[in-house]
């Protein structure tokens, strides 16, 4: 009950969302000064910057609305953050990063949070990486216990070149602006979670990718076709979802890839000609002689057998392995 009241409101306040807007709309910031019911009403220039830039960022209901993570977050920037910043990239980056703590529980759940929330420069807060010139450039918080949906904010890192954000409790979509957003992303860890419907499309804007952890989920539908944008990709591990359909053979014109598990899903029809042609080091589907067998395979390394009996073998020694667990 918990989940779907988080999701409800997540939805609700998701209409007025405009992260993503190219075109922003300009506010009169003198009417929100006591936004922040708990805290002094806002006086200075620097909070009507602040004010105007949060506003525009996450959108008007968003920001009022005094449950919502964003106005946890603008609060915070606004009145508690001692950098008491107005805008810039620092600010930015502590403002999504504010917006995913609130979002996931960090106060109530999180395992390790040194920093979080302090004057200490946000790449200096647990799990966050940075380059010499303070660019946020990574996401470390795996196995963390964060509990909650992710947020849209996080499209406003847009230099982040490694997420793992595995073993913990989000659920939910993934914002398709997320993904549109990490073009710069070489390895996206969101495995063991409970994310589920559809994986957006938007993932064949990030190029930069070569390594893709999703195991462990609720994806379903079919396997989005703008993988194939994907050329540097190496390595991707969809097992343990629910993808049905045809195995898209477009994955087939990934030159670099060498890994590709499809195990424990609903997948139908024969694996593509394309992939098998790619003469893969490893490659899993659920292609086990017997009467759950799913899919043809002519090429794989692993051929498996889902529920109820699930076992994987390899087809070379014909021995039984363990394979997915990571």
């Amino acid at each position: 009950m918990k989940f779907f009241a988080l999701l409800t409101v997540a939805f609700i306040l998701g209409l007025d969302n405009p992260v993503a807007a190219k075109e922003k709309t300009k506010f009169d910031t003198k009417l929100f000064l006591d936004i922040c019911l708990s805290k002094p009403k806002l006086k200075s220039s620097r909070d009507h910057r602040a004010l105007q830039w949060l506003l525009q960022t996450s959108g008007k209901r968003s920001i009022q609305s005094n449950i919502s993570n964003q106005h946890k977050a603008a609060c915070w920037m606004l009145h508690d953050d001692p950098k008491k910043l107005s805008g810039g990239k620092s600010f930015t980056q502590r403002y999504a990063l504010a917006v995913l703590y609130f979002a996931t529980q960090g106060e109530l759940h999180w395992k390790r949070k040194t920093n979080w929330l302090s004057d200490k420069s946000e790449c200096q807060w647990f799990g966050v990486e940075c380059d010499t010139f303070g660019t946020v450039t990574g996401l470390d918080l795996g196995f963390n216990d964060l509990f909650g949906l992710l947020p849209r904010e996080l499209s406003l890192l847009t230099k982040v070149e490694e997420v793992d954000l595995h073993g913990n409790d989000l659920q939910g979509v993934v914002p398709p602006s997320i993904l549109a957003a990490w073009r710069y992303c070489k390895i996206l860890r969101l495995h063991m979670n409970g994310f589920f419907g559809a994986l957006p499309t938007e993932i064949g804007f990030m190029t930069s990718l070569e390594e893709v952890h999703l195991f462990g989920n609720y994806f379903e539908g079919t396997v989005p076709t703008e993988l194939a944008n994907l050329k540097k990709l190496k390595a991707l591990d969809i097992y343990a979802n629910a993808f049905e359909g045809k195995i898209p053979s477009q994955m087939g014109g990934l030159k670099n890839l060498k890994e590709l598990d499809l195990h424990d899903n609903n997948f139908r029809g024969r694996v593509p000609k394309q992939i098998c042609e790619r003469k893969l080091s490893f490659l899993a589907a659920d292609c086990l002689d017997g009467s759950h067998k799913e899919v043809e395979c002519d090429c794989c390394t692993i051929c498996c057998e889902g529920m109820p009996n699930m076992r994987c073998f390899d087809q070379k020694t014909k021995q039984e392995v363990i394979v997915g667990q990571q």
